[in-house]
Parts: C-alpha cells; sequence; structure tokens
C-alpha cells in the first residue's frame, strides 16, 4: 500500500511538474547548462543543446506573431507551413550561435505569472557578475503541455523583433521574398 502511495505521488509530481512553466524552464537550464560546461562538446553535444533550447518553443505561434496579422490572415495553409518549417530551422540554428546568453554561474527563477491560457516566467541568469533577465511568454495549448512563443532576453523580445524585420522587408518586397529570406538564412548552419 506504502508502495502504491509512493508511485501515485510521484507521478502526480512528475505530472504537475510537467504543467508548471516553472518547473519545465528550471528543468530545461539544469540540463543546458550540464552542457555547456562541457569543455569538449562534440556535434552530438550542440544537436542535443539545440533541441533543448528550442523544444520549448511553439514555432507555429512565433511564426505567426511575426509576420502582420494581415499577411498572417492572407496565406494558405500550406505556405503558412512551409514558412513555419524555414522560419523553425533559421531561428534553432541562430540558437546555437548565441549560447553565451544560455551559459550562466547561477540562476534564480521567479514562479510563472499565470493569466487565462498564457503565464510568464522570468528567470535571472548570473554569469561572469552579469545578470541576464530572460522572461519565456507561454500559452498552453490543448494538449496541456506549455510552450513558449516569446522569449524576451533584457527587454528585448523575439517575437517583436523578427516582426519588425519582417514588416520593413514586406514594405518592399513579396512575401515570397521573404520566404526566400528566412530560408536562406535557415540553410545556413
Amino acid at each position: 500500500m506504502i508502495r502504491l502511495f509512493a508511485l501515485v505521488a510521484l507521478a502526480t509530481s512528475v505530472a504537475f511538474a510537467a504543467q508548471d512553466p516553472s518547473a519545465l524552464v528550471k528543468a530545461k537550464d539544469v540540463e543546458l547548462q550540464n552542457y555547456l560546461k562541457k569543455k569538449n562538446r562534440d556535434a552530438k553535444d550542440n544537436e542535443s543543446i539545440k533541441h533543448l533550447i528550442n523544444d520549448i518553443f511553439d514555432f507555429e505561434v512565433l511564426a505567426k506573431k511575426s509576420v502582420p496579422a494581415a499577411t498572417w490572415k492572407g496565406l494558405d495553409d500550406a505556405t503558412r507551413a512551409e514558412f513555419v518549417k524555414n522560419f523553425k530551422r533559421m531561428v534553432e540554428n541562430s540558437s546555437v550561435k548565441k549560447l553565451e546568453v544560455y551559459k550562466s554561474d547561477s540562476s534564480r527563477y521567479e514562479p510563472a505569472v499565470t493569466k487565462g491560457d498564457g503565464s510568464q516566467v522570468t528567470s535571472h541568469i548570473y554569469n561572469k557578475g552579469k545578470e541576464t533577465v530572460l522572461v519565456y511568454k507561454f500559452e498552453q495549448p490543448k494538449d496541456g503541455n506549455w510552450k513558449a512563443w516569446d522569449l524576451v532576453i533584457d527587454d528585448l523580445s523575439t517575437a517583436r523583433n523578427y516582426r519588425d524585420q519582417f514588416t520593413k522587408i514586406l514594405e518592399t518586397k513579396t512575401f515570397k521574398d521573404l520566404m526566400d529570406i528566412v530560408k536562406k538564412k535557415a540553410d545556413e548552419s
């Protein structure tokens, strides 16, 4: 009976942790720091780092919020899917090039602030005496797993940054041109 109770308690705590965005961010960060502290990382380690950094994101939502709403609404499903695929590859490759942002001596996590279907987690990353504040903005999809749609690093929003860049490109170019630019960046590794 005690074993059954312990198993139920463990399963409940694991399920709760999976649904708590603060626990999700903290768990990913601990695992990421273990990789970043390795002196000799190989290609497999770098691939694992890429997944750790990016698996927390909902790239469809991030891509949607990165282009003007009217532009997104005017796209067919196949064009949206192709854009999301290339946008995801571009962001993943970019994140691995900036690993120093993720390196830390210590971290502090604020409790998640949840409103409706969204949540926000603020983490304070300390590296060599310098603090970096990361704010993860989450949406809770229908499957119950929290996924981030934005990462704000020291008040600079990833989604807003891409939206500003893409809006500027779309002032003089077509969406196909934007798609070609994103695909070209995605192909750069």
